[in-house]
């Protein structure tokens, strides 16, 4: 059976904290809508994306070298297709059940289900809106997960052909210069996005032989200003999510959180943060069905409430329903794969080379 690779506390608070922003931001932008309640006093911090989702990808650039290959040796430790099928187990029957899920809600609100949008979510296709929205990060994701068994799984000694992947944004902004264009094939795999996977998987390479250890009490606290500061540096400059100016931008600030996340911990774990952490991807693909539902039913029963109140309760709503969806589903989706998942490789027999 394979060994089980050590969880880093901090990387599940830094999930759980990125998760719970990008909750807070969907919710604050939906309830300052003139059918909902209108602008608040936190619109204008979170108007758009404010590098929440940039962690995401760097970190699963870092957490794929961790969990798939060897830490001492950087041999892998699945086959191409074991790696593919255990991301495919992880992603997929939550993001299908997100996607029904979320139609559900629209049909509940007075909307029209989408079906274009939940088609593309279904096969993931790479260009073209999605149901729910957030499934976009989801493609990118599928792509990284191939590059990476491509290049270290495939051929573990050609993992620099990530890299050059990874700097594909910045060949195509020299060969075309700036574009505005984020929903074309070029762009969905010349994405800056690329990036921020090679910093997390550089970042993941940098520790096996240097191996930051530093204990202190507020690691936590530590990392939820790191990660609004960054909001706050992306709201200021009003940089744009997607864009090549904004991932060159704040990928140095990434880099030190995620620093900060990989090589010190707390002198205590908080349960919260791990469970947050661990519930975060339910989190992140169910919170956005409730939004309509939520802030429908608090317009029409409490129309008085202050837009950021109403947001505030929409996303502790959302966040409730992911971690339920979470314990209840997701865990058990899990646990049904593992023994799957886990088992051993079966052993060449000598009379059939």
């Amino acid at each position: 059976m394979i060994k089980k690779v050590p969880t880093i506390s901090g990387l599940h608070y830094l999930r759980a904290i990125a998760t719970v922003l990008v909750v807070v931001t969907h919710n604050v932008t939906a309830a300052s809508l003139d059918k909902y309640f209108g602008p608040g006093m936190l619109t204008k911090f979170f108007t758009s994306g404010g590098g929440e989702v940039d962690f995401f990808f760097m970190m699963s650039g870092f957490i794929m070298v961790v969990t798939a290959t060897n830490s001492a040796t950087g041999a892998p430790r699945y086959t191409p297709l074991e790696f593919l099928f255990r991301r495919a187990v992880r992603l997929l029957p939550m993001l299908y059940l997100a996607v029904a899920f979320f139609n559900v809600a629209l049909i509940i609100s007075g909307a029209q289900p989408d079906h274009w949008g939940s088609l593309r979510t279904l096969i993931i296709w790479p260009v073209g809106e999605v149901t729910p929205s957030v499934a976009w990060t989801i493609r990118y994701e599928v792509v990284f997960y191939a590059v990476f068994a491509l290049c270290f799984l495939v051929r573990p000694q050609f993992w620099w052909f990530l890299l050059l992947w990874a700097a594909l944004p910045l060949a195509r902004y020299v060969l075309t210069g700036p574009s505005a264009e984020t929903d074309s094939l070029a762009s969905f795999i010349m994405s800056p996005f690329n990036i921020e996977f090679g910093i997390g998987v550089l970042l993941a390479l940098s520790i096996r032989k240097w191996k930051p250890h530093f204990t202190f009490s507020g690691q936590i606290l530590s990392l939820i200003v790191l990660s609004l500061a960054i909001r706050a540096f992306v709201v200021h400059f009003g940089l744009e999510i997607r864009t090549l100016t904004m991932v060159l931008s704040i990928s140095p600030l990434l880099l030190v959180t995620m620093l900060v996340a990989v090589g010190t911990k707390t002198t205590s774990e908080s349960r919260v943060g791990l469970a947050l952490g661990d519930a975060s991807y339910s989190i992140f693909l169910f919170h956005q069905p409730c939004m309509p539902v939520t802030l429908l039913i608090l317009a029409k029963t409490m129309p008085w409430l202050p837009s950021t109140v109403a947001a505030l309760i929409s996303s502790l709503v959302g966040i409730a329903v992911g971690y339920v969806v979470h314990i209840l589903i997701e865990k058990r989706i899990q646990r049904y794969f593992e023994p799957i998942k886990t088992q051993p490789k079966l052993q060449p027999n000598p009379a059939h080379p």
